[in-house]
């Protein structure tokens, strides 16, 4: 998201509330601690890029959440602080403390994780902290 400021302008623009949570990384710490893929290449011009979207044209609503999402943005025009920004891919994560249970680095534009395995694997991690002992 880049500034706090634009955080602030973009939980209004998709209408959340504005204590939702959300991570401002202006100077891209987390990005880059993560070293997530980047680059004009991981844009558009991978091979990952057309079967991701191939996926989401032959399943069952597969672009019913893309168009959701794109109607949303369409008049939302963020500039990140540092225009390298603008050529990093995301990913999923779940952390446990200091352990990494699932990471997912997007390999280009729409190669994103299972959306149903993050939830399960989430809702799995959730449940063996909340059946541990809490240590004081």
């Amino acid at each position: 998201i880049g500034k706090p400021e634009i955080g602030k302008e973009l939980l209004a623009h998709l209408g959340l509330p504005e204590d939702f949570p959300l991570y401002a990384d202006p100077v891209n710490a987390v990005y880059d601690d993560l070293d997530l893929n980047r680059g004009l290449d991981t844009l558009f011009f991978k091979p990952s890029t057309p079967f991701a979207f191939l996926d989401r044209f032959t399943q069952k609503d597969g672009m019913k959440e893309l168009n959701e999402v794109l109607g949303k943005w369409n008049k939302a025009v963020y500039i990140p602080p540092k225009q390298d920004q603008a050529f990093i891919q995301g990913g999923t994560f779940i952390f446990d403390g200091d352990s990494t249970v699932f990471a997912h680095y997007d390999e280009s534009v729409g190669a994103h994780a299972k959306v149903e395995r993050v939830v399960e694997l989430a809702v799995e991690t959730a449940d063996v902290e909340a059946a541990s002992p809490i240590l004081n």
